[in-house]
């Protein structure tokens, strides 16, 4: 067995670093690397980065606006990474094929009573010698500004083009007589944006004083390339292609079928379809609903804005501190499998929500709109299906971190023989505000998992 074998990798790197008169820097980093998952030719891999930056608050000219600009920095990079962990963990050596001589699923049996059978021969990989490492060019721009001396603020923009990514090549599948879809190098995607960052530090009078940060990330992605067959015109809403990375593709859903009538005059959909079932838009209009009718839907479930705001206030020996995060620009979908009720899943039967209760389509209530199609102790094939029924919005506020704290004066814990004495009331995961309330949001899909803690906690701190 491959997994008993051990693993062989080997790796060179160097750093080289420049300073002339705190102005003016370079970098220049790199690293040979070697993986044992390629064949010989595209084994190895160099990886270069390069760093400029230029601190112009140091010129001369500068001067006059030291007391206001006190750092000013502009700061560039460029870099190429490898990446050699792809494919299965079975994938180890992509330069060899994986074939079972021994395989009962592709057996044949013989003579006049079929009751001569010997295995066959099967294929889960063909060996390609031209796999190699996945790369990644990277190129940050940055400027750092300081204000006299309180506020510091970092903007920078960021670009990163993935090369080389392992695909199955879908558009080429089984009209070759392939017994296995082969994976190439062939994959290309973008993603991009600007992060900011934000801190000030300041003593407001005698008594007062404060310290705040915030940051903010916006990035998006784009498919650049994909092994995916060659849609016509009509079709072209199934590409990839141009989408985001983490966009999910699905059916549109318009509604509830009202009855059975309802579904007999409309479009073929999934399995055994009533009244009180998803009903879903025939894109293409072909009368039949399938995969040829999914479509991008809702935003990337990777959030494309993360940000974070809080900070410290003083006031004599009292602070209080409040830090909130939060995310936007992101959709999440339901799992409708894993909160039917009156369905026994493996060893558990899932629970009654309340919002199933209070809103599920029935004949008695026939609420086109409601949450929840009709109910059935069966998981309903068309009822299952990636949709925009299942779609939520994954956009959340949350307050992370809440201390309040008091340090007794000096005087007071050198009597108790301490040499630093703290009293403090924290909470973690205090609120969440969300349009979504049936779990904490930030959990998407897994909302019936183990949920997200709320901690409190009473302390006193004493050093001797």
């Amino acid at each position: 067995m491959q997994s008993s074998l051990p693993s062989r990798n080997l790796s060179y790197s160097g750093r080289f670093t420049y300073d002339f008169d705190r102005r003016y820097y370079a970098e220049f980093n790199f690293g040979f690397n070697g993986s044992e998952k390629f064949a010989s030719g595209k084994r190895f891999g160099f990886f270069p980065s390069f760093g400029l930056a230029y601190r112009i608050n140091n010129e001369k000219f500068f001067e006059p606006y030291r007391d206001v600009v006190t750092d000013l920095k502009l700061r560039a990079t460029f870099g190429l990474v490898g990446n050699d962990e792809i494919g299965r963990s079975q994938d180890r050596f992509f330069y060899l094929s994986d074939v079972n001589l021994n395989n009962g699923t592709y057996g044949a049996r013989f003579g006049e009573d079929l009751n001569f059978f010997r295995n066959g021969v099967s294929t889960s990989r063909y060996a390609n010698p031209n796999i190699t490492w996945e790369k990644s060019q990277q190129f940050n721009l940055a400027l750092d500004i300081g204000l006299f001396n309180d506020l510091t603020l970092v903007t920078e923009y960021f670009r990163q083009v993935r090369t080389n990514i392992l695909e199955q090549r879908a558009d080429v599948g089984s009209t070759q007589g392939l017994q296995v879809i082969p994976f190439t190098n062939f994959g290309k995607a973008e993603s991009s944006g600007f992060e900011l960052s934000l801190n000030y530090d300041t003593q407001i009078s005698k008594d007062w004083w404060t310290s705040l940060r915030g940051n903010l990330t916006y990035s998006t992605s784009e498919v650049l390339q994909t092994a995916e067959i060659d849609y016509p015109d009509e079709l072209s809403y199934l590409q990839r292609k141009g989408n985001s990375i983490a966009q999910t593709y699905g059916l549109i859903a318009e509604r509830l079928f009202i009855d059975d009538e309802e579904v007999a005059n409309s479009p073929t959909q999934f399995g055994d379809v009533r009244g009180g079932d998803i009903k879903y838009r025939d894109v293409n209009g072909d009368g039949v609903i399938s995969n040829s009718d999914r479509v991008p839907i809702g935003l990337p479930t990777v959030p494309e804005i993360i940000y974070g705001f809080g900070g410290t206030v003083g006031y004599k020996k009292f602070d209080l501190s409040l830090f909130f995060q939060g995310s936007g620009r992101s959709s999440f979908f339901i799992n409708p499998a894993s909160i039917q009720p009156f369905f026994i899943n493996g060893r558990s039967e899932s629970g009654l929500l309340k919002a199933i209760a209070d809103s599920h389509w029935s004949e008695d209530n026939r609420d086109v709109f409601a949450f929840w199609p009709r109910l059935s102790t069966t998981q309903e094939e068309n009822n299952n299906q990636p949709s925009t029924w299942w779609m939520r919005n994954g956009s959340f506020l949350r307050l992370k971190n809440v201390e309040f704290g008091y340090n007794p004066p000096e005087s007071f814990y050198k009597k108790l023989g301490l040499s630093n004495l703290r009293v403090y009331a924290s909470a973690i995961n205090v609120a969440v505000w969300s349009s979504f309330d049936l779990w904490d949001p930030e959990q998407g899909s897994n909302g019936l998992g183990y949920p997200i803690q709320s901690t409190y906690n009473f302390g006193l701190t004493a050093r001797f």
